[in-house]
């Protein structure tokens, strides 16, 4: 486990993606990941500030320094999510550690995704999980991930099914519907 992982956003690789810290420099690629009308429907806003749509490279900009300020607070992280073959940012991954245990489900850390459309798909999100389930629960010491799937969002969710996540009900640590849960296994 990483000791501080807010003192340095590690970076995680993939067949297909690398995940670093968002950076300022992100504007112009994520702007086509949040302008997308197909994929802000599956954007994850419970509990935030913004819908997570913009239409210009200041609001996108705007954004990623809020993002970069939520940092530095160590209220979570947000990475970049870049496409190897062509070195563009493609979309993000926020990841925030809940400060509390719960019974059943010990440390939880919240996964927000948000991809462009034409990466909203079973061998994309199955890469990203896969990469989480290797590297997040030890990295910052969390047992559980919940992540948002709304029904309509057929490819999350059969990814999430796949890689071993369960529908929550809405309950005391999130009470909002339409969330997965995958607990660590300790083999």
């Amino acid at each position: 486990m990483n000791p501080e992982p807010y003192a340095q956003c590690p970076i995680y690789k993939t067949k297909h993606f690398l995940f670093r810290m968002v950076e300022p420099a992100d504007a112009k690629d994520l702007l086509s990941c949040y302008a997308d009308p197909l994929a802000a429907p599956l954007f994850n806003s419970d509990t935030c500030t913004s819908d997570f749509v913009y239409h210009t490279i200041q609001e996108m900009q705007d954004c990623i320094n809020f993002w970069l300020d939520e940092f530095q607070k160590k209220i979570y992280m947000r990475f970049s999510i870049l496409d190897q073959t062509t070195q563009r940012a493609i979309g993000t991954m926020e990841w925030c550690i809940k400060p509390n245990t719960y019974e059943g489900l010990g440390k939880v850390a919240v996964l927000r995704l948000d991809l462009p459309s034409v990466y909203e798909n079973e061998q994309t999100i199955s890469e990203i999980l896969q990469m989480l389930e290797e590297n997040f629960y030890e990295h910052f010491d969390v047992d559980s991930i919940i992540s948002k799937a709304i029904p309509a969002a057929k490819a999350r969710i059969q990814s999430f099914t796949i890689t071993g996540y369960s529908k929550l009900d809405p309950n005391p640590v999130l009470p909002y519907a339409d969330y997965y849960l995958k607990t660590r296994s300790f083999s």
